[in-house]
């Protein structure tokens, strides 16, 4: 079958959709990856990104290697933060009991 212009056009239009939002999902997770440092119990913000991340990489087509560095950098980074928050609760945790037991008091 012969595809007519307009198919051809809407075809191409919604191709260049999808990569511009698989674009946009890759740098909101990187974004979101580097400023989860900021606040260091933030975990929302890792698993924000993380999912950002595997959003910007699924697709229909392959995504391109600059939307793939940025969502992979995400992941990375989002990963990262998670790990680090697990090892400081694991490393001060009596420190951590004492201080919801002191906020608890406070209440």
């Amino acid at each position: 079958m012969i595809e007519s212009k307009q198919e051809v056009v809407e075809n191409a239009a919604l191709a260049s959709f999808q990569r511009g939002r698989r674009m946009g999902l890759a740098t909101a997770a990187l974004a979101l990856g580097v400023i989860s440092f900021l606040n260091l119990l933030g975990a929302e913000k890792s698993l924000l990104a993380i999912a950002l991340a595997f959003m910007a990489l699924r697709g229909a087509e392959m995504p391109n290697q600059l939307v793939r560095n940025r969502a992979r950098i995400a992941l990375t980074l989002g990963v990262l933060h998670m790990l680090t928050i697990v090892v400081i609760l694991a490393l001060f945790q009596d420190e951590f009991r004492e201080l919801l037991n002191l906020v608890y008091e406070l209440s």
